[in-house]
């Protein structure tokens, strides 16, 4: 006689709208009590401890996925009220499934009648075996079915393996559900009751048929989630992942090793040395270009007339201005006086007294602060002269 069902709730002690938390948390101190070596130690038997250990194993996994948990959610009594044993149910044409979402319809992996890959690979004959004749009923031809991959064993090739949940998982049944129609057309007093009648039932027949699709897939997603291959296959890939990620990190390591060693061998070619002999002949006080820069805008300052600029063109408009060119007229024809007085003492060096030396530091400020923007004056008062 096969076990009662039990709510996956119930079996993990916790209401229906429990967070995951929750789940988490009834497992972790349920999997301590349940633990097989200690229910043994109670006395019970193994198979039983084994047995029960499993149902809250199935029902951690289903719950704790958040999609196996919705699924649940909405199909929890056809799972509770289903029968293994039944070739299909008393309201239509379709095999049970719903049983199947349990651990303990199975036991082991070995080639055993209860075994995995017999319980379940069974099952997906008798879908497949059910649309094949479905489909000649229907006369929908051959081809209409596609051929379904088995499921195999663990020795089968992977390749297999990934072509079976492939089919599943994108399965899309031929099945019409006529036998969940409401309404009898023909009963329809006339035509536009009959027409109402044919759309109710149209909704339905969809209705059910999108549910039995959804059913088949989600099983596919549940059996795939326990098959052992699966499992080894996922642990293999992410192994190989692993070390390539380590090779990866030791040949970037690598190639950062040899960018260095081959930066330590590295000779400036003789093109690009500096000439020593360029280089100490360079003044070592010349100005760099800022500097310069900075010196020009510095320099922005009158001596005849005493006055600062804070731009190039102010300096220029003030150049031009008729009271600075007279002031530079006027200084000038002083400095020329001076001059004219200085030959005609004879050539004798005078001693210098302070007045004059202010006058020729003067002067000599004059002439710089005018040698370049006063150079074509200056050519004009030679010429003169």
């Amino acid at each position: 006689m096969a076990p009662e069902k039990r709510c996956l709730y119930e079996i993990l002690g916790v209401s229906r709208d429990c967070s995951p938390e929750e789940i988490r948390s009834a497992y972790k101190k349920l999997a301590l009590k349940r633990h097989p070596d200690k229910l043994m130690q109670t006395g019970a038997p193994e198979e039983e401890a084994t047995a029960a250990f499993q149902e809250l194993v199935n029902a951690y996994e289903v719950l704790s996925d958040p999609r196996e948990r919705a699924w649940y959610d909405s199909h929890r009594s056809q799972i509770l009220f289903s029968d293994a044993n039944s070739s299909g149910s008393s309201s239509s044409e379709i095999p049970d499934l719903f049983s199947f979402f349990f651990n303990s319809v199975f036991s082991g992996y070995g080639d055993t009648r209860k075994g995995f890959y017999k319980v379940y690979g069974d099952r997906f004959g008798k879908i497949y075996d059910q649309e094949v004749s479905f489909a000649k009923k229907l006369g929908l031809g051959p081809g209409v079915v596609r051929d379904a991959p088995l499921m195999g064993n663990l020795e089968s090739p992977y390749e297999q393996v990934i072509a079976f949940y492939n089919y599943w998982l994108g399965f899309c049944t031929v099945l019409d559900f006529c036998w969940v129609d409401e309404y009898n057309v023909l009963d329809g007093p006339n035509r536009k009751s009959r027409r109402l009648m044919e759309e109710e039932n149209k909704k339905l027949r969809k209705k059910a048929r999108k549910e039995y699709n959804d059913t088949i897939r989600a099983l596919a997603e549940f059996v795939k989630k326990r098959d052992k291959r699966v499992i080894e296959m996922q642990v293999k890939r992410n192994q190989e992942q692993e070390k390539k990620r380590e090779k990866e990190s030791i040949r970037k390591k690598e190639a950062q090793q040899a960018k260095l060693a081959k930066a330590s061998l590295y000779e400036e070619p003789e093109w690009a040395k500096i000439d020593e002999e360029e280089e100490v002949g360079k003044n070592v006080f010349d100005e760099p270009e800022e500097d310069k820069k900075q010196n020009n805008r510095k320099e922005l300052y009158c001596v005849v007339c005493n006055k600062k600029f804070k731009s190039e063109k102010q300096w220029q408009n003030h150049e031009q201005s008729k009271k600075h060119r007279d002031k530079v007229a006027e200084l000038r024809e002083s400095f020329d006086t001076e001059d004219e007085l200085e030959s005609d003492d004879g050539g004798e060096t005078p001693v210098d007294s302070p007045e004059e030396d202010s006058v020729a530091v003067l002067q000599e400020q004059f002439e710089v602060a005018l040698g370049f923007h006063e150079e074509s004056s200056e050519t004009k008062q030679t010429s003169q002269h």
